[in-house]
Order: C-alpha cells, then sequence, then structure tokens
C-alpha cells in the first residue's frame, strides 16, 4: 500500500453485515469515540508522573489505537464519498494557515 487512495480502497472493505445504511456510519463514529477515549486513558497514563513517557508497550499500543482511529477516518470518508487524500491534503492545509504566524521555534 502506498498512497492513501489504496488505503482508503482496501480499508473500506467491510463485512456484508455492516453494509446496511444506519451501521455503515454507526460503526466508524461509535469507533472514533471509543478510539479517542482510549488514546486518552494511555496518554494520561503515560504522563500520570509529570513527564510524558511511554513504555514500549504503551507504544505499540498507542499505534493500534491510531490505525484503528484511521481505519474509521477512512470508513466515514468513503461512505461520504470524499478520497482520504483529500482529507489529508485539507487537513495540511489547515493546519500551515493556524500555524502562519506562530514563530517556528515554538511551535
Amino acid at each position: 500500500m502506498d498512497t492513501f487512495e489504496e488505503y482508503q480502497a482496501q480499508a473500506a472493505r467491510v463485512p456484508l453485515s455492516l453494509r446496511n445504511n444506519l451501521d455503515r456510519v454507526k460503526l466508524p463514529v461509535s469507533g472514533l469515540q471509543e478510539e479517542a477515549g482510549r488514546i486518552g486513558a494511555l496518554l494520561e497514563a503515560a504522563s500520570a508522573s509529570g513527564k510524558f513517557v511511554l513504555t514500549s508497550e504503551q507504544t505499540a499500543e498507542l499505534q493500534d489505537r491510531l490505525a484503528d482511529a484511521l481505519w474509521y477516518v477512512a470508513l466515514l470518508c468513503h461512505e461520504a464519498g470524499i478520497p482520504l487524500q483529500n482529507t489529508a491534503a485539507h487537513s495540511l492545509a489547515q493546519l500551515q494557515a493556524r500555524t502562519k504566524n506562530l514563530d517556528p521555534d515554538r511551535r
């Protein structure tokens, strides 16, 4: 897999049992909510000492959670007819607009 387009095509291959209209949107929305909670709890635990330090197990779990979140985003993009590549490009444009007046050394 080399591109967001290829990723989105593979990610959108969901089981036939999830192809009804309600679950095609409900599944990724509730999945994103669940993953956001898990990521938040994981990062809170990693910073409990006052410093942000991830163990190797926490790093692996964070990567798993972020990968699941990316899958849910890809599914939502697919259902909305938005190429994931366009979403990534739009995200970069938003970041550039938000940070263009910031001191590069303080970002």
